[in-house]
């Protein structure tokens, strides 16, 4: 019965993933603007992965900035989606080392910084692991979960709401997205 549950919940991620990908590249997507408590916010997901990354016995640090505004506007699901697909996969890629989730906040832009010590990845491979069912070389041969979807959607839900994603990795060293 979990073989069953596990493959539903996996075909369900990749159905919601390809239709995210069709709105986005059909002008039907719709964000939504709220106000957003963004502390709050933080503090949920530094939370969750904490406990991620200490079950994997790596490390997590997290650096907020000095300042930062009781509430932000923005599509606070969107951006959760992002940070976390982006915090997952350092956490999921790293065996030693750590994670460090940046956040700087300056004229009403943020930059979410989330670099790790993990694999790496090839630099054949960093344009190409954006695209749909792509993952980098780095992979083969280890076991690796997911759709092949969260990059791409990543990358389509940050230019979607107006940011640049990109991203500086050496294999065996470790990556950066921004």
């Amino acid at each position: 019965m979990k073989v069953v549950r596990h493959s539903a919940e996996h075909l369900s991620g990749l159905i919601d993933g390809l239709l995210d990908i069709s709105k986005i590249e059909a002008g039907r997507f719709h964000l939504d603007r709220n106000e957003v408590r963004i502390k709050e916010f933080l503090d949920q997901l530094v939370g969750m992965f904490q406990l991620q990354a200490s079950a994997r016995n790596i490390g997590f640090n997290f650096d907020p900035p000095e300042r930062l505004p009781y509430a932000v506007h923005t599509d606070e699901n969107r951006l959760r989606q992002i940070l976390i697909n982006l915090l997952s996969n350092a956490i999921k890629f790293t065996d030693a080392g750590a994670v460090t989730f940046r956040m700087t906040y300056r004229n009403q832009v943020a930059e979410f910084i989330i670099e790790d010590t993990g694999i790496g990845i090839h630099k054949e491979d960093l344009e190409r692991i954006f695209l749909p069912f792509e993952r980098g070389r780095a992979l083969r041969g280890r076991q690796a979960t997911g759709t092949g979807l969260g990059l791409t959607i990543t990358r389509l839900l940050t230019e979607t709401m107006g940011g640049q994603i990109s991203v500086r990795s050496e294999v065996g060293k470790g990556s950066t997205f921004r």
